[in-house]
């Protein structure tokens, strides 16, 4: 263990001179001031075992012995007055306790030292991390764009290449579904908007092939009348609407469509931690070869339940996300952050619930500007943009 004091004029310059002597990893012991200035006692490769004797070497020169010194140092860690019949001496429990809370605060202390030397080395770093955490870009994806920016002297040049880099990101689907056709499954949780994002896409295909092209499917049993809002807009639409509750119904329904050049399976929403999931595979691995699902994620759905779901959906083989309620939620960051990561391509984009207006092709486009509503808006709300700065500086 190494030992050092430090005078200097302020506590910065003394914990600045503490880091550039000693290191990151310095642990501060004691502080006050002398004749006027600060003075830091800092230790490296912390031992607490040693501690005594490299405490009592910095006491030297006094009158008094180096354990009288040692018992006064463990008075003030306590904040005690110094008295050798008291029965309030710390334990060294109580005094690793003490030293653990130093330590973290003189960390804390040296952390924004370093971020400050960063900022000052890459301008506008904080600034552009701050506007991704905004609008709900994930910390670990904020960071990878940022760092490939940097060094960035213009924000608004920086801000503009992060969210170039951030459109490369974003997987769209090589096909385009409303061309191709096929026969595709809509499966995600409950509530996102399975039954009205199938009547959309079908809609949209009829309106192109014609509604003899198309047809609808539904495994939903789980629920009481869980296959009436189907059947009602598949009737509203005139396309025709079969029900299959097993693997071998399921079978027989795709046998009877297979003259159609689109068929849309409307599956039983259901919790991403639900047991039903291993039933509900199994209805459709029979098809699977033919069967494309597509995941269906709202876009006013965490990260972490994003990435929970598409983890727990992944067993289907997915062939893209399509992401729903895109007007009803503030941004669109935390929902594309989890898609970004799985690297999952994006088919449409829901944005309302009129059948077929509400549905269009996901686009880097449709992303972007969301963000930069969201961005935009952010800007007003002045304490909501501090607050979130300061998270930024606190964890980065």
């Amino acid at each position: 263990m190494r030992v050092e004091k430090f005078q200097e004029d302020d506590m910065q310059k003394a914990m600045a001179k503490v880091r550039s002597v000693l290191g990151k990893d310095a642990v501060l012991i004691s502080s006050g001031k002398v004749d006027g200035r600060t003075e830091v006692l800092a230790a490296v490769d912390y031992d607490p075992e040693q501690l005594e004797s490299q405490i009592a070497q910095f006491k030297a020169g006094s009158a008094r012995t180096a354990e009288a010194e040692h018992d006064d140092f463990l008075f003030e860690l306590m904040g005690e007055e110094v008295d050798k019949n008291s029965e309030k001496a710390p334990s060294l429990m109580d005094m690793q306790e003490e030293l653990g809370k130093l330590r973290k605060l003189f960390e804390g202390e040296l952390a924004q030292l370093a971020w400050r030397d960063s900022g000052n080395r890459q301008p506008n770093r904080m600034a552009l991390l701050t506007r991704l955490e905004t609008v709900g870009i994930s910390r670990v994806l904020g960071r990878k764009l940022v760092e490939k920016v940097l060094p960035c002297a213009d924000l608004e040049l920086g801000w503009k290449k992060v969210l170039k880099l951030l459109s490369r990101a974003i997987k769209l689907p090589d096909q385009d579904l409303l061309d191709e056709g096929g026969v595709i499954a809509m499966l995600g949780p409950t509530g996102v908007g399975k039954t009205t994002t199938a009547a959309k896409i079908a809609a949209q295909f009829a309106a192109r092939h014609g509604r003899h092209q198309v047809a609808f499917v539904t495994t939903d049993a789980l629920r009481i009348g869980g296959s009436d809002q189907l059947v009602s807009l598949g009737s509203a639409l005139g396309i025709p609407v079969q029900v299959a509750t097993n693997r071998d119904e399921l079978e027989r329904t795709l046998e009877s469509f297979s003259g159609r050049k689109l068929v849309v399976i409307d599956t039983a929403g259901m919790s991403q931690r639900s047991t039903d999931l291993v039933t509900q595979f199994e209805a459709l691995a029979a098809e699977s070869a033919s069967i494309r699902p597509y995941l269906v994620l709202s876009a006013t759905t965490q990260e972490l339940v994003i990435n929970e779901t598409i983890d727990a959906f992944s067993d289907f083989n997915l062939a893209g996300a399509i992401v729903t309620k895109l007007d009803e939620c503030g941004s669109i960051g935390a929902a594309l952050s989890g898609l970004v990561r799985h690297r999952l391509p994006i088919a449409f984009v829901g944005n309302g619930q009129r059948i077929p207006e509400d549905l269009e092709p996901a686009s880097a486009t449709v992303f972007l500007r969301k963000l930069l509503q969201s961005f935009h808006e952010s800007r007003n709300i002045k304490s909501a943009s501090a607050s979130k700065a300061q998270r930024i500086v606190a964890n980065a």
